[in-house]
């Protein structure tokens, strides 16, 4: 308990560092676009690529990668009703905006921010699961949550516009992985360290970028929305505990139980501002429902790991 409580101290000190470096000026917000096309185009396809080539295709894993396939797709719909419930009960004004508040409620950063955080606490094992996590995730980022933003307005879009942004180096590194994974090919050692040392890098710089965003929010104004608070309160507690009631006592594997829970505890995934932006939604609202979200989850997520290694490990 105590070893998991460090790495999730160590990992969550890289925030602070970003957060004082952007404050002090040495790595303002424009500095967020590189970090993040590095991590997107580079560091995280070697990490997914990495982790996935280095599991071995058992009945075991096969059983937790159907399960955890599944599982996602599940949780997205079952968080989308939960969501969906929430904003009713608390009637979000204006009616335009109910669609992004059901956003901040469902969406999860298991990939941007789930990747380096598991891997550094759970291990390859875990993370490989969450790459399958994050495989689900795409389709939700830029297809159901297209859908959930656009609650209550009429909107028409090629099919061809709405598949686009699953075409990405992440996906294709998953894509990628998923056939060696199952095809068991063994990538050279030299290859497999180079990938896994390249991969290394995205905790630090994840981290730092997720410290930069929150040195750039207004935190006052934003914690003063007390509808907002509760969305993003929802989205860190209610539906990883409500997600955790609903595997529990399911029939699927330990492993698949901890990483679906896992995924649901992580906040608002980034993303989903650049979606909001490309729909012509009210991207400001999602942007401090990422932020608060993510403020919340610095206190939540190491609670989370250390309750699911108690349980399950």
């Amino acid at each position: 308990m105590l070893t998991v409580f460090v790495k999730v101290l160590v990992i969550f000190s890289m925030v602070a560092i970003g957060f004082i470096a952007n404050k002090a000026g040495i790595l303002p917000i424009e500095s967020n676009k590189y970090l993040v096309n590095l991590l997107l185009e580079i560091t995280t396809p070697c990490m997914i690529l990495g982790s996935m080539a280095s599991n071995k295709l058992t009945p075991e894993t096969l059983h937790s990668t159907i399960e955890v396939a599944v599982g996602s797709l599940a949780f997205f719909m079952f968080a989308w009703a939960v969501g969906l419930l929430i904003v009713k009960l608390m009637r979000y004004e204006p009616k335009e905006d109910r669609g992004i508040m059901i956003v901040i409620i469902t969406g999860i950063n298991a990939g941007f921010m789930g990747f380096p955080v598991t891997k550094s606490i759970f291990g390859n094992k875990y993370l490989f699961l969450m790459v399958i996590v994050n495989c689900m995730l795409t389709f939700y980022l830029y297809f159901l949550s297209v859908l959930q933003m656009n609650y209550g307005h009429k909107k028409k879009e090629s099919f061809k516009e709405i598949l686009k942004p699953l075409f990405n180096m992440c996906m294709l590194a998953s894509v990628l992985g998923l056939i060696v994974f199952g095809a068991g090919i063994a990538l050279p050692a030299p290859l497999l360290d180079f990938l896994n040392t390249i991969g290394d890098s995205t905790i630090p710089i994840s981290m730092f970028v997720v410290g930069i965003q929150l040195g750039n929010c207004e935190l006052k104004k934003t914690i003063r929305n007390g509808k907002l608070l509760a969305a993003s309160v929802s989205n860190v507690l209610i539906i990883p505990a409500a997600t955790w009631l609903a595997v529990n006592w399911l029939p699927i594997t330990t492993d698949a139980k901890l990483t679906l829970v896992f995924a649901a505890s992580f906040p608002c995934a980034v993303a989903t501002v650049a979606v909001a932006t490309r729909e012509g939604r009210n991207a400001n609202l999602m942007a401090e429902g990422v932020a608060l979200t993510t403020l919340l989850s610095m206190v939540t997520l190491p609670l989370a790991a250390l309750i699911l290694m108690a349980v399950y490990l």
